[in-house]
């Protein structure tokens, strides 16, 4: 009889992430930026301010998903581990970086 493999659940956790998190960010950063431009609609203060408060709420979702994926992609080290290693960010790291910073201004100055 045979035993059944052990395997390592956060082994299991990162690849899952490392599987899904990338659609699942695009599809959050979609929505974001459905969801931003509909601020051009709003005439109304408050709820303009709703409005912010969402968009605030969907930029924090964006930045966990993101910390979720590196996470997986480094290991145990941590996000912190690429800057030690002197790598470099994908192109797809820096656009939604990007995209957080200028909607962040955004919602600041609004």
């Amino acid at each position: 009889m045979r035993e059944p493999e052990k395997t390592d659940p956060v082994a299991t956790l990162r690849a899952d992430l490392l599987r899904d998190l990338p659609g699942d960010i695009k599809r959050v950063r979609n929505a974001y930026r459905r969801a931003a431009q509909q601020a051009a609609l709003l005439r109304d203060a408050k709820d303009f301010t709703a409005h912010q408060t969402a968009c605030k709420a969907g930029l924090g979702h964006l930045e966990i998903l993101i910390k979720l994926l590196r996470w997986a992609s480094d290991g145990d080290k941590g996000a912190d581990s690429r800057a030690e290693k002197g790598t470099s960010r994908t192109g797809e790291d820096v656009d939604v970086e990007k995209l957080i910073k200028e909607a962040r201004v955004a919602l600041q100055s609004g």
